[in-house]
């Protein structure tokens, strides 16, 4: 080959190299999005927003660290309203986004239930971090869960229910797919030890007179009262409980481990025994966690914006660890896989043989308009 014609094919080689180094540099994501679903409208609109907040604090807080440097992080939360056919139809617009990779959501286990399958049968990843009923990641391997589990709580509320004394319990629930399995589960615990089940009964969540289903919850002689409710209704409860003048012991759901109820229930809630998760007072993590929302925000966080930031932060250090390499299989990949995480919660183990979360229960008891854990 003439001197001259190899010089221009090296030439030719040169440039086509530079190309295809350009384009690979190119065809990396300059920007991470995120996909989320949750209440932002509606009855249940505060722990909608409070999720949002968890997660844009965990942006916040991962961009900090520098660890993906001229890359954005964003989230992008769309109103699921607590209703099903709006999850179904969020996860049907993220998914024609191949932009999202992965998505957040939602809060009521109904919403995620529904559209779970969307997202797994389209092997899209959606990692709820507050739904917990058991069925949640039983949908399929892009289904994933990172907060307690309905079938845990329920043993360890039975633990200290029986230490407590409990031998009959009267129960009341929310007859929504979170109640009926905090109630269900809880109460096959019970059983399991060896508690009689006197009364049982689901209210409405939008009902505001309860005198007379706790009147006949009452007349069964129960030893211990269970709400397996969310703090507006449960503050509407305890405050006409007391009305009546009852005096048997009052056990809460981990739900109600909460600042809201002590808020909305007031004197109502003194000596309610619960299971606090997410509390401050569980650590000083968890702790400066709230103090920094507080500021931030100008109010108290729910437990569910805790949820949310342990959630976002997984995924985004996780994402970051793959960086460049990361398509939507990876993160499914590497959700997979068993580790420990150091969260504001404390350490968290992931089992991919139960595909959930360890979280550590902390027994309490509201003292003086505060939970004070008793262990």
């Amino acid at each position: 080959m003439p001197i001259r014609e190899e010089i221009v094919v090296k030439r030719i080689i040169l440039v086509c190299a530079l190309s295809l180094a350009a384009a690979g540099v190119a065809a990396q994501p300059k920007e991470i999005r995120i996909g989320c679903y949750a209440p932002l409208t509606g009855p249940v609109a505060k722990y909608g927003k409070a999720m949002d907040e968890g997660f844009r604090m965990a942006i916040e807080d991962f961009t900090a660290t520098g660890r993906l440097k001229g890359v954005a992080v964003s989230i992008q939360c769309e109103d699921d309203q607590n209703r099903a056919d709006d999850g179904i139809n969020i996860a049907r617009k993220f998914i024609e986004d191949r932009s999202i990779l992965a998505v957040l959501g939602s809060w009521a286990s109904t919403v995620t239930l529904a559209a779970g399958p969307i997202y797994n049968q389209a092997k899209l990843v959606n990692l709820t971090p507050i739904s917990s009923h058991p069925d949640v990641t039983k949908i399929g391997p892009y289904m994933f869960r990172q907060s307690i589990i309905q079938s845990a709580e329920g043993a360890a509320n039975a633990a200290f229910m029986t230490e407590l004394g409990a031998k009959r319990v009267a129960m009341l629930g929310i007859p929504n797919d979170y109640g009926k399995a905090n109630v269900g589960l809880t109460r096959r615990a019970l059983e399991a030890k060896g508690v009689t089940i006197v009364f049982e009964e689901f209210i409405r969540p939008d009902a505001q007179d309860f005198r007379q289903v706790l009147q006949k919850a009452l007349r069964e002689k129960p030893d211990m009262l269970y709400l397996g409710l969310f703090a507006p209704q449960a503050s509407l409860v305890l405050k006409q409980y007391r009305q009546l003048g009852a005096q048997v012991p009052v056990y809460g759901a981990a739900a109600l481990g909460s600042n809201d109820l002590l808020r909305l229930a007031g004197d109502a809630a003194e000596g309610m025994k619960a299971l606090l998760v997410l509390h401050p007072a569980v650590g000083q993590k968890m702790a400066d966690f709230y103090r920094r929302y507080e500021a931030k925000y100008k109010a108290a966080p729910e437990t569910f914006a805790a949820n949310a930031y342990i959630s976002a932060r997984m995924l985004l250090d996780m994402i970051a660890e793959q960086y460049p390499n990361l398509t939507r299989e990876s993160i499914r990949e590497g959700l997979e896989k068993p580790r420990t995480i150091d969260t504001i919660a404390g350490p968290l183990a992931y089992d991919p043989k139960t595909r959930e979360w360890s979280f550590r229960f902390t027994r309490s008891e509201v003292a003086k308009g505060e939970f004070r854990p008793l262990q």
